[in-house]
């Protein structure tokens, strides 16, 4: 039993050897790796034409030329960018470019001073010893791999005889140091070892491939700063939509809710006041009693319009809001908040809105029966935790999906939704927020 159990460990990775050079990883690192040294060639010479135009560029006739020679690194590696994503399978993001100013100087400042061009030269400078080591281990070697495997056509297909220095007549093959391969079962050896090679030859492919998954992303790829400037104008855009899109439902809200009512009431109470001139008190009076109640009902109103900017269940704290909407929840919920501190305004506001619409959906889609809330301390933020055990399958992508929403809402406070709802349940929304808006 010790043995059965044993033995699919061992063939496990037996299988995986002779099955990797029929492998589309192993094809596309054949051709990436044949790619690499005209490449490489080709980098060699754009390098050495920018450092050459560097140094020539105090003149103002040659800096337009560097100018251009730096666009043209730029678009180099972008190309090795496409042969990334298409051969090693590694997704880079195309760097942004910085907008451009106007005029002669804008233009030169335009390419002279974009950093992604500059490391494109960097890139294609390492390339410069990496490509032919690449083109070495990665394609030579399953060249000469399929060379030693058709050795036995090849020795019998060439007709060249030589002589040894011993006088004996040999068939044109392999020779090493005067010991020739010019039988069949010599023929076979070289064969054999053709498999061989043809089964580490992705292996050692490996090697270099990894030093480029390693340097693209760093040369090639958009830098944190840059990554994060995007992230803020993307985020600032969403904030700005958002608060547009609150203002005009406060206004919408108040032109069709309060302030018609109000004006109804202006009305009213002229009436009564007509009345009362007139002698007519008992119709007055019922005319003041319909607009005290009117003005109820317009406090009512205003209040339910404040709830949706600042609700007043958090004046007493997360804890108590959260609970009181886990009170109105459709489906059972349970609250559970673990803080050292309590957390700013702005947080606990965009907690509570969060916790109100992921309730409000679980409610209308999930079918569960049981949903739980928790608020925890997570690093130097905080994490909430919405969780049911419905049919699942919710999804940020979905169309029309509310969580979408949502999840930009969360980004414009760097926070970060994310889903775990497979099909059949259950569902985790978590949200992570940090300690500081």
């Amino acid at each position: 039993m010790e043995e059965k159990k044993r033995t699919p460990r061992l063939g496990r990775p037996v299988r995986r050897i002779l099955r990797e050079p029929f492998t589309a990883r192993a094809r596309r690192g054949v051709l990436y790796s044949l790619l690499s040294l005209p490449l490489s060639l080709l980098g060699l010479a754009a390098v050495v034409l920018t450092v050459l135009f560097g140094i020539l560029s105090a003149g103002l006739l040659v800096a337009p030329l560097l100018a251009l020679l730096l666009n043209l690194d730029r678009h180099f590696g972008g190309l090795h960018r496409r042969l990334a994503r298409r051969l090693l399978q590694l997704e880079i993001a195309t760097p942004p470019r910085a907008p451009r100013s106007p005029g002669f100087s804008g233009f030169l400042g335009h390419h002279l001073g974009d950093p992604v061009s500059w490391r494109s030269v960097a890139y294609l400078a390492l390339r410069v010893p990496l490509g032919p080591v690449q083109f070495a281990l990665g394609f030579l070697w399953w060249a000469y791999g399929v060379l030693f495997l058709c050795y036995p056509v090849l020795w019998q297909l060439e007709p060249i005889h030589e002589t040894d220095s011993h006088g004996v007549a040999h068939s044109f093959g392999f020779e090493l140091n005067g010991f020739y391969f010019d039988t069949w079962p010599r023929a076979l050896l070289v064969s054999a070892v053709g498999v061989l090679v043809l089964l580490i030859a992705p292996w050692l492919a490996r090697g270099p491939l990894a030093l480029d998954r390693v340097l693209l992303p760093r040369l090639l790829g958009p830098s944190r700063t840059s990554l994060r400037l995007a992230q803020l104008v993307e985020t600032r855009e969403h904030a700005i939509n958002e608060a547009a899109a609150a203002l005009r439902r406060i206004e919408r809200d108040l032109h069709d809710g309060a302030q018609a009512r109000l004006v109804a009431l202006g009305m009213r109470l002229g009436r009564a006041e007509s009345r009362l001139a007139r002698g007519d008190a008992a119709k007055a009076q019922e005319l003041l009693k319909e607009s005290r109640q009117e003005t109820k009902e317009i406090i009512r109103e205003l209040r339910e319009l404040v709830h949706g900017i600042h609700p007043p269940a958090l004046d007493s704290g997360l804890g108590p809001a959260l609970g009181t909407l886990a009170a109105r929840s459709a489906i059972p919920a349970t609250v559970r908040v673990e803080t050292s501190e309590r957390p700013p305004a702005p947080v606990e506001t965009m907690l509570y809105f969060a916790a109100a619409e992921l309730l409000a959906n679980a409610g209308k889609y999930s079918g569960a029966e049981r949903i739980t809330v928790s608020v925890l301390g997570h690093g130097d933020g905080l994490r909430l935790l919405v969780a049911d055990d419905g049919r699942g399958g919710a999804r940020l992508d979905g169309a029309g999906s509310g969580l979408r929403g949502l999840a930009e809402r969360v980004r414009t406070a760097d926070g970060v939704l994310t889903v775990d709802s497979p099909s059949g349940g259950p569902t985790t929304v978590t949200i992570d927020l940090p300690g500081r808006l």
